[in-house]
């Protein structure tokens, strides 16, 4: 991950930049946060002199209290123009896209935040506090998408689907299924994709192939380009709830993942050895496998996530390289099971009809992910990668 000349950054914590970047419509800056100050919040900053598209990151926490207000609206708006319509019901990340078009021969970017559902705190039951608060920003994070020349745009925006010459049709239907899962790797949340490829007889390596990576945690791994994670004070191994296996204990990040070990065939200490060892090897193949952009990574959830919440881990993996992000959800009355669609330069949604049970990890939806995997590739190979 290569910070850009044009990152900005707006700390809104106590001590942070963001008293100077703020103009209305803001509360008194905390510890760690800014809560925004009735139901529309300004602030204004250098724009950037590069044409580009612009990732926007924000994270965040919603004024919200179980059983009265469940969760906030937030619309962010840049120079006049929406650029997203959030709902957010817990601390997070969200992050959207800024089209230069909205940027282009203005001397500074003015971003109005526009909370609908911003309430006193006193109504609602959580304190004695009576101001109309919203949200509360820890940071807002401006940089360009350095990989927009790899993206179709007319694919993108185009309501007529993209055409694809035979030849393309063709080699993504005969690459064999080995060949076709070696060009995915997955980034969880757990171990689903790692069993659709092993059951497709593909067998990479893999850091987070066969690990629980709940989405946060995940994110600020890549943050920190997984820094602390595979040391003697991060690691630990344990015995599985059901006495079967080891699985291996991340403490740095939270991460929990198979040792595939069964009890008893190794010691503790052996099996943290050879942790130690190839945690690090790990580690250093994904940073240059993320740098590459060669491959389509892939993540799913544990249940119907919504695309907004993944949208940011799409721009996370972009930020090491030209990277494409493949978020497999469920099907739905709109979205058949087996189906791809693009949602933005290097963000594709897959659906399948379900996932695999907890109780039996190998009961999946195979040939759906199978149809999600080649038309993925196709698109790939019809737009380029990183698109």
């Amino acid at each position: 991950m290569v910070a850009d000349p044009d990152d900005f950054v707006v700390d809104f914590s106590a001590g942070g930049n963001g008293a100077a970047v703020c103009l209305a419509g803001w509360a008194p800056p905390e510890r760690q946060e800014t809560w925004t100050l009735g139901r529309e919040s300004r602030l204004a900053i250098p724009a950037p002199r590069r044409p580009a598209t612009y990732v926007m990151v924000l994270r965040l926490r919603p004024l919200v209290a179980e059983g009265r207000l469940t969760a906030q609206r937030l619309e962010v708006v840049v120079n006049s123009v929406s650029v997203a319509l959030f709902s957010i019901d817990r601390r997070t990340i969200r992050t959207c896209l800024v089209p230069w078009d909205a940027i282009a021969g203005r001397s500074e970017l003015t971003v109005c935040l526009l909370t609908p559902d911003a309430a006193r705190p006193a109504d609602i039951g959580l304190n004695a506090d009576r101001r109309t608060i919203g949200v509360a920003l820890a940071s807002l994070s401006l940089y360009p998408d350095r990989y927009e020349a790899w993206q179709s745009d007319a694919f993108l925006s185009d309501s007529e689907p993209v055409s694809v010459d035979m030849a393309t049709v063709v080699a993504a239907e005969q690459i064999p299924l080995h060949d076709l899962m070696l060009k995915f790797e997955s980034l969880g949340q757990n171990c689903e994709f790692g069993l659709v490829q092993r059951q497709c007889q593909a067998e990479p390596l893999g850091l987070l192939r066969f690990s629980s990576t709940p989405l946060p945690q995940l994110l600020e791994a890549l943050d920190a380009r997984f820094a602390g994670m595979g040391t003697p004070d991060s690691t630990s191994v344990r015995v599985s709830a059901n006495g079967r296996e080891y699985m291996v204990q991340d403490s740095r990040f939270g991460f929990v993942y198979h040792a595939w070990v069964s009890a008893g065939e190794m010691a503790v200490e052996e099996v943290t050895r050879r942790e130690l060892r190839r945690v690090p090897f790990l580690i250093r193949k994904l940073l240059e496998d993320l740098e590459a952009g060669d491959k389509t990574f892939v993540f799913k959830g544990m249940g119907a996530m919504p695309e907004e919440e993944v949208f940011p881990l799409a721009m996370a993996i972009r930020r090491y390289g030209p990277n494409t992000l493949l978020f497999v959800t469920l099907a739905d009355a709109a979205h058949r099971g087996g189906t791809v669609e693009a949602r933005a330069p290097g963000f594709r949604v897959g659906y399948v009809d379900r996932f695999a049970p907890g109780d039996n990890a190998h009961d999946l939806m195979l040939s759906q992910w199978v149809k999600v995997c080649r038309e993925t590739y196709r698109l790939r190979l019809a737009v380029g990668a990183g698109a």
